[in-house]
C-alpha cells in the first residue's frame, strides 16, 4: 500500500510539473505579431515621362530589405508597366492585378495567402468635365480592389482595400467614399486596412468623412504623435513631376479595428519613402510605409466618445448632403438621398450604419 501511495504522489507531482511547464511554454509572446504595409502611386499614365526607368528603380527599392508584407500600387495603367512589376516581384509576392482586366490602375502584392479578391467600379466616375470625357473615351475609371488575406504567424484574416479616388471633383470623391462605406457595412467581420491615393489632403472634408464614417485611424498620423509635422508631404511642391505649388498629404493607410477577433491593430512606425532623387523622383507622389502590430487585447468603445463622434459625423453628413444636392449631373441626387438615410440612422440610433458606427474601436 505504501508503494502505491508513493506512486500516486510521484505521479501527481510529475503531472503538476508538466502542467506548470506547459503553462510557461504557452504564455503569451510579449512581442505581438507585426507586419509592414506599403502604399505607392506609381505615376504611369500615357503622358508620364521615364515610366520604364522609374518602375525599375521602384521594383529595386521594393525588393530591398527590410521588405513590406503588403504592397498597394496605384496608377499602373498599361500592360508593359504591369509586366515590369510582376516580373520583378513575382518571386517574392503573390500578385493580384485587376488592372489587366480594366483600366483602373490598382494592383496588390502580398507575402500572404490571398483567400478572396473582388473589384468594384465606382458608380460615379465623372462630373462631366473635359478631362473626364477623355477618360471615358479610353475607358479609364476609378475603382476599389479588396483582398481577404492571411499572413504567417497571425491568427486572423484581414481585408486589404486598395483604391484611387477622383482627381478633381470633391462631389465625385464623396460618392466614391459612400461606395466604400456601403461595401464595409456588408463586410464587418474582419479588420480593414484601406490605402490609396485619396486626392484629399490632411485638411480636407474627404479625409474627415473617411475617418468618421468608416471608423478608421490614420496610421501615419498615429506614428508621428497625433499631429502632422510641418513639411511632411506625399505630394510635394519640390517634386519636378508634380503639378501642385504647395505641399500636401494625399496618400494614406487607414485601418479599422472593427471585426470579430479580440485583438487590435496598432500603427507603431511610419515613414514617407520611395522618393527617388531630387532630380529623378520615382513618381509625382512619394510612398508611404507603416509598421503594424496585432495587439492581444481589444479596446472597448466608450459611450461618451461615441456621442462626441456622432455630433461630428452628423455635421459631416450635412455638409456632404449640401454638396451633392448642388450637383446637376444624373446620379448625384441618389447619393444625396443615401447620405440623408445615413444621417437618419445616426439621429435615430438604429440601422446597420448606426450599429457599425457604435462599434468603432
Amino acid at each position: 500500500m505504501l508503494s502505491m501511495k508513493k506512486f500516486f504522489v510521484t505521479t501527481s507531482l510529475l503531472l503538476t510539473s508538466v502542467s506548470a511547464l506547459a503553462e510557461m511554454y504557452w504564455q503569451a509572446d510579449p512581442n505581438p505579431p507585426h507586419f509592414c504595409m506599403q502604399n505607392f502611386n506609381a505615376y504611369g499614365p500615357i503622358y508620364a515621362s521615364r515610366k520604364e526607368e522609374r518602375t525599375d528603380f521602384m521594383v529595386a527599392e521594393l525588393t530591398g530589405k527590410p521588405r513590406c508584407d503588403i504592397i498597394h500600387l496605384q496608377e499602373v495603367w498599361n500592360d508593359s508597366q504591369i509586366n515590369q512589376v510582376e516580373n520583378g516581384l513575382k518571386s517574392l509576392y503573390t500578385i493580384s492585378s485587376p488592372n489587366r482586366q480594366e483600366k483602373i490602375g490598382v494592383m496588390s502584392l502580398m507575402m500572404a495567402d490571398m483567400k478572396k479578391t473582388e473589384t468594384h467600379d465606382f458608380n460615379i466616375n465623372s462630373d462631366g468635365n473635359i478631362l473626364d470625357r477623355g477618360r471615358e473615351m479610353f475607358n479609364v475609371k476609378k475603382a476599389f480592389h479588396v483582398v481577404q488575406a492571411s499572413m504567417y504567424g497571425i491568427d486572423e484574416d484581414f481585408y486589404f482595400m486598395n483604391t484611387h479616388l477622383h482627381p478633381t471633383s470633391q462631389a465625385v470623391r464623396l460618392t466614391q467614399i459612400v461606395d466604400l462605406l456601403q461595401w464595409r457595412l456588408q463586410n464587418t467581420d474582419l479588420k480593414l486596412l484601406l490605402s490609396g491615393d485619396f486626392n484629399g489632403d490632411e485638411h480636407s472634408l474627404e479625409r474627415s468623412v473617411i475617418m468618421s464614417l468608416l471608423g478608421v485611424h490614420d496610421s501615419l498620423l498615429e506614428t508621428v504623435g497625433g499631429t502632422y509635422p510641418k513639411g511632411l508631404c506625399t505630394y510635394c511642391a519640390g517634386n519636378p513631376l508634380g503639378w501642385l505649388l504647395s505641399d500636401h498629404i494625399l496618400d494614406y493607410i487607414f485601418f479599422s479595428n472593427v471585426g470579430r477577433a479580440t485583438t487590435h491593430l496598432r500603427a507603431y512606425d511610419g515613414e514617407i519613402n520611395l522618393r527617388g532623387t531630387p532630380r529623378k523622383p520615382l513618381s509625382d507622389h512619394f510612398g508611404l510605409r507603416v509598421q503594424f502590430s496585432v495587439e492581444p487585447a481589444q479596446v472597448q468603445p466608450v459611450r461618451s466618445v461615441i456621442e462626441d463622434r456622432r455630433v461630428e459625423a452628423l455635421s459631416l453628413l450635412t455638409q456632404m448632403e449640401t454638396i451633392l444636392g448642388k450637383e446637376k449631373k444624373k446620379g448625384f441626387v441618389e447619393y444625396a438621398m443615401k447620405v440623408r438615410a445615413l444621417k437618419n440612422q445616426l439621429q435615430n440610433r438604429q440601422g446597420d450604419f448606426n450599429q457599425y458606427f457604435e462599434s468603432y474601436l
